[in-house]
């Protein structure tokens, strides 16, 4: 059935003809729906028989002859003037194939159009998008037009065709409507007789706009089958993957025809990323190494990527799908999906198709296979290995099945807060039974960060430390008292007024609220009212519940804060934090200021190293917490001053064994304990204890003190006393007794010089001055020993029993 025979049936006078190849692909229920159309419109524009000629446009390749009928002249917005009128252009262009020019040219028909009707197109008023598909309904230009469209700052719209709008029809009627009915747009088309100042404007937009999405869907197919024939053909048709590449054959330019010919292209393997594919095998079904280590590495060897990638960095969810691509050991798919586009958005999105649909583009190419079949067999049985062993933690499309998109709540109280001081990466959670946190930069190669932290710890420390501060610190808890003062006051003067305040502005909205009902109640009704009365009306529940707050606030005033109160109320917020509790993971993260920075902590000579957390407590947001959790009020939320903020430093890792015992160790040497002692003490040897003493001082960058010159200076330096430690009450008796130092240790059964030493500790221990051993032997009436086997008298006198210092068998 011909469309064009049906609305010269219903308009004998018109004579239409027509070349344009368009008109005959259209599918006979489209032309007999169009043809219903077109008798019902026309039947109401035709009362009688053509007499007056008058001038009717039609798209190209149409001609009409003068219809007989005048058309009513239909304005919008007032009476149509030829001067003061704002006129405006939209142009659009598809593809990066096309000329800028285009849009010039359109703009310029614009223009002559615009002249025609006595109208001026300013240059601020040319609106156009380049390189934008039609099917988009997002668009910089076209949505800069209706801006100014429902602003009230266009009166007539030229374009060149209606398919600059839309190339979809529930695109491009929506638009028309809106601008001609809801903004008061006169809109104009230069080549196909729109203009909605006529009356059968609409008949007209509703059929090209149907040519127009016709023409798409032909393109679309007329592509296909373009494609489909290169694919067959053994061409390249731009689906070579990361390892291959595409070169043109030289010559095949001339067999092309077409304003941007090309020359036909075939693959060939890309040496310089064959390489990194054959790699990515060996590293993972030679050396089995994790998926997450060959993104390390390729990241850190700075890989590149396919040509098709958006991303610079490697990720681990895309080693998968290159280990199974077939394309590596010689077959080449195509076709597998198909791009199914949104009518209402434009937007694509890709569908699979049949298996059997796509068996016909199937190709096997052995001259570019980069793995052997082995390999690549192994490789699959290891992927299904590893997807069975974590089978039961994913979902079927991969995603953990502990995972909660989109939470209301944090699932853990160090959720969201822990943040990598490196790469600036929240930290996510790991390990077996998710006991430990990770930085996500380190598993994609971009951050050093390796070091894992374990949960259950940091959550101790951190909270020891903060309720050390909160609740032991005696400075907080009157820095707290008095900020929790200030904010009762600041609340007690606030909410009274926010109180009248609110009531009043309630009081306005509904009054407003029956103004706009009695309008719309008396016919004056429209879009706009019904929109601004539902505006209203959230207003009202918005005041409502704020008022209902406030009252709250109001009747549950509690007296002046005090200490015991903030006490108890500080040990609540503690117990709080201990409960691990979403409450407590909001109440932590407001008291740490949102975030605990980590950076890694590397020891020299040690393999495995520790993180090492920051953050800053202030007594604001402590107040903040402590009238919040009570009055159901928010405490003033200024920023603390600087000296009102403490930094807080954390290690988290537990201490090692020499540094618990070096604290014990350096506690016992200032008590003035020898070396050995503190060893019996400690349970430990000497030398264990001496390693300790000595990590103390280097830790904290000090010069550990000289042994011998502090056992100098000690009281004790044995352990067990020595002889002459151990016999010196009975020397002193027989010294008393003015006995002959050699009879004293003939009499003990010792060396002479040991009851030397004996005298003169005995005496040091008392702060007794040493007897002088000259004065003392003068004083002595037996000055010789009675004892056989002794010297003589002679070799006495010249072994004089001097007991000066200088004489070392007597204590100087």
């Amino acid at each position: 059935m011909n469309l064009l025979l049906v609305v010269a049936e219903c308009c004998p006078a018109w004579t239409v003809r027509s070349s344009h190849s368009r008109w005959s692909k259209l599918p006979t229920a489209m032309l007999l729906c169009l043809a219903l159309f077109c008798s019902e419109v026309l039947s109401e524009v035709q009362s009688g028989p053509c007499k007056t000629p008058v001038d009717f446009e039609v798209p190209v390749g149409v001609s009409t002859t003068r219809c007989c009928r005048r058309r009513k002249s239909r304005t919008f917005g007032g009476a149509p003037t030829t001067s003061g009128v704002r006129a405006a252009s939209y142009a659009r262009f598809s593809s990066d194939m096309q000329r800028d020019e285009s849009i010039a040219d359109q703009q310029r028909k614009c223009r002559e159009k615009a002249k025609t009707n006595g109208h001026t197109i300013l240059r601020e008023l040319e609106f156009s998008d380049e390189a934008i598909s039609g099917t988009k309904r997002q668009r910089d230009g076209l949505n800069a037009m209706l801006a100014a469209a429902e602003a009230g700052e266009i009166d007539v719209l030229y374009f060149h065709s209606l398919s600059r709008l839309s190339r979809e029809s529930v695109i491009t009627l929506p638009l028309l409507k809106q601008l001609v009915y809801n903004c008061g747009v006169r809109v104009v088309s230069t080549s196909e007789g729109i203009d909605s100042n006529d009356t059968a404007w609409e008949l007209i937009a509703h059929i090209m706009s149907i040519v127009h999405e016709q023409y798409l869907r032909d393109l679309a197919e007329n592509v296909l089958r373009g494609q489909e024939g290169t694919v067959l053909a053994g061409f390249s048709v731009g689906d070579h993957y990361f390892g291959y590449s595409s070169q043109p054959i030289p010559e095949s330019k001339q067999g092309r025809r077409g304003r941007n010919s090309k020359p036909r292209k075939m693959y060939i393997i890309d040496l310089s990323t064959a390489a990194w594919v054959a790699r990515i095998f060996h590293w993972f079904v030679r050396e089995r190494q994790s998926l997450r280590w060959i993104a390390r590495e390729l990241n850190r060897l700075g890989a590149p990527k396919d040509h098709r990638s958006t991303t610079k960095t490697w990720r681990h969810q895309y080693l998968p799908r290159l280990l199974r691509n077939r394309k590596y050991v010689g077959w080449w798919s195509w076709g597998e999906k198909k791009n199914v586009r949104d009518p209402l958005t434009g937007k694509i999105r890709q569908k699979d198709r049949a298996p059997g649909e796509c068996d016909k583009w199937l190709r096997h190419l052995p001259h570019l296979q980069l793995i052997d079949d082995q390999t690549f067999a192994e490789s699959q049985r290891l992927l299904e290995l590893n997807e069975k062993t974590r089978g039961n933690s994913r979902k079927r499309k991969g995603q953990f099945r502990g995972s909660k998109t989109g939470s209301r709540h944090p699932s853990h109280l160090l959720s969201q807060l822990i943040r990598c001081g490196e790469c600036e990466c929240t930290f996510h959670v790991g390990g077996t039974g998710g006991k430990y946190l990770f930085c996500p930069g380190y598993a994609a190669g971009t951050c050093s960060c390796r070091t894992q932290l374990r949960r259950d710890r940091a959550e101790r420390m951190i909270i020891d430390e903060i309720g050390r501060r909160i609740l032991v610190d005696p400075s907080w808890r009157s820095q707290v008292l008095e900020e929790t003062v200030k904010a009762w006051k600041a609340q007690e003067a606030t909410i009274p007024t926010e109180l009248s305040a609110a009531r009043r502005n309630l009081a306005d909205v509904e009054k407003k609220i029956v103004n706009l009902v009695d309008r719309i109640e008396g016919g004056r009704g429209g879009p706009e009212l019904d929109e601004r009365l539902a505006q209203r009306r959230v207003e009202k529940r918005t005041l409502t519940d704020r008022i209902q707050r406030l009252e709250h606030a109001d009747l549950d005033r509690r007296p002046q804060p005090t200490e015991s109160w903030v006490n108890d109320q500080l040990g609540n917020l503690g117990g709080m934090l201990v409960e691990r509790t979403p409450a407590a993971a909001y109440a932590l993260r407001s008291l740490v200021g949102g975030a605990i920075v980590v950076t890694e902590v590397r020891r020299p000579g040690c393999k495995r190293h520790f993180l090492q957390g920051r953050f800053t407590i202030n007594c604001n947001s402590v107040v903040r917490q402590l009238v919040g959790a009570t009055d159901g009020s928010q405490a003033p939320s200024k920023p603390a001053p600087r000296d009102d903020c403490e930094e807080i430093v954390i290690d988290f890792r537990e201490p090692l064994q020499i540094e618990s015992l070096s604290e014990k160790v350096k506690e016992l040497y200032d008590q003035g304990m020898m070396m050995a002692l503190i060893a019996e003490r400690l349970g430990c040897s000497r030398s264990r204890a001496t390693a300790a003493l000595k990590f103390w001082f280097e830790s904290r960058d000090l010069v550990m003190p000289d042994g011998r010159t502090r056992r100098g200076e000690l009281k004790q330096k044995h352990i067990e006393p020595p002889l002459y430690q151990r016999i010196s009450e009975q020397v002193i008796e027989l010294f008393r007794v003015d006995t002959l130092l050699q009879d004293i240790a003939d009499t003990l059964k010792v060396d002479r010089n040991t009851v030397t030493a004996a005298i003169r500790w005995w005496h040091e221990q008392r702060g007794i001055p040493v007897p002088d051993g000259r004065t003392r032997r003068k004083e002595l009436q037996q000055k010789t020993s009675s004892k056989p086997n002794q010297p003589s008298a002679e070799a006495q006198a010249g072994a004089s029993e001097d007991t000066s210092p200088s004489n070392t068998d007597e204590v100087a």
